[in-house]
């Protein structure tokens, strides 16, 4: 098979399986693909390219790895030994221009080997931008999710990784922004739906699992939950990345704060849907 920087990564799991113990030595960052459900989710979504930029090394590093197993390299690899994407990894000219007492810091790592969710922190700290500063989060991983709800908000953001574990994420205003939080689908009454999806129920329980394998996890088991089922999830608080990412695809949630640690969340979608 003929690999390039634009080869998914999932493709190459699929020509030989071998691929992913090759993979996994370049880098630590690249461990993740020992789960299963995070590899299905990932695999599927990310290029060489991405990758060797997310885990902070070179396309060349994933073909030395991947020749031994009879992949080829289609055309030139980048003379420079750079990610073909390399536009994509250049400081963006605003933040260039900003002043170093424009950039405000929000280190969330703590709080999430702690297992708290930082997320009204992060909004609470994104309104408070102007024009003229930019919030720099520092994470352990690309906050996707929070991109998506940011960039749909009025918000630019770039992501720069500067090691396996440490990634800073860059958010500014772009122009006019909306300033109310993400919708939260409405609560409906939790034992009525249950009663009534009660022969079609499939539980979950995500509360040992570190971020972001929760939210990751929830919505691999929706995209193969069938018409008219629903999920049940146990989980340690109310998942507020999730929950607009589960009204964009169209699912309702009612939710039941059970004690404290332990929320339980119904996900389905209507019929009429």
């Amino acid at each position: 098979m003929e690999i390039a920087p634009d080869t998914k990564i999932s493709a190459v799991l699929k020509e030989n399986p071998a691929a992913m113990e090759a993979i996994v030595s370049i880098n630590r960052h690249f461990e993740k693909l020992r789960n299963p459900v995070l590899r299905k989710i990932l695999a599927s979504r990310v290029t060489i390219g991405e990758a060797a930029r997310i885990g902070g090394c070179q396309v060349e590093d994933f073909y030395e790895k991947l020749a031994p197993l009879g992949f080829e390299v289609k055309g030139q690899a980048t003379p420079s030994g750079k990610v073909a994407e390399a536009q994509d990894s250049t400081f963006p000219e605003y933040l260039q221009n900003l002043p170093s007492s424009a950039f405000h810091y929000l280190d969330v790592r703590e709080d999430l080997a702690n297992g708290n969710d930082p997320f009204l922190l992060i909004m609470k700290a994104v309104e408070q931008l102007t024009d003229k500063n930019t919030l720099v989060l520092v994470n352990t991983f690309e906050p996707t999710p929070l991109l998506q709800i940011l960039h749909k908000r009025g918000y630019d953001s770039y992501t720069e990784v500067k090691g396996p574990d440490l990634v800073y994420s860059y958010f500014w205003r772009k122009g006019e922004v909306v300033t109310a939080l993400p919708s939260q689908p409405a609560t409906q009454d939790f034992e009525q739906l249950l009663a009534q999806y009660a022969g079609s129920l499939k539980k979950l329980d995500v509360r040992e699992m570190e971020m972001p394998l929760p939210m990751v996890t929830i919505l691999n088991e929706l995209e193969w939950l069938p018409t008219g089922h629903a999920l049940h999830v146990t989980h340690r608080r109310v998942p507020q990345f999730l929950l607009p990412r589960l009204e964009d695809r169209g699912f309702q949630v009612a939710i039941q704060e059970a004690k404290p640690e332990e929320v339980y969340l119904l996900i389905f979608k209507p019929a009429s849907s």
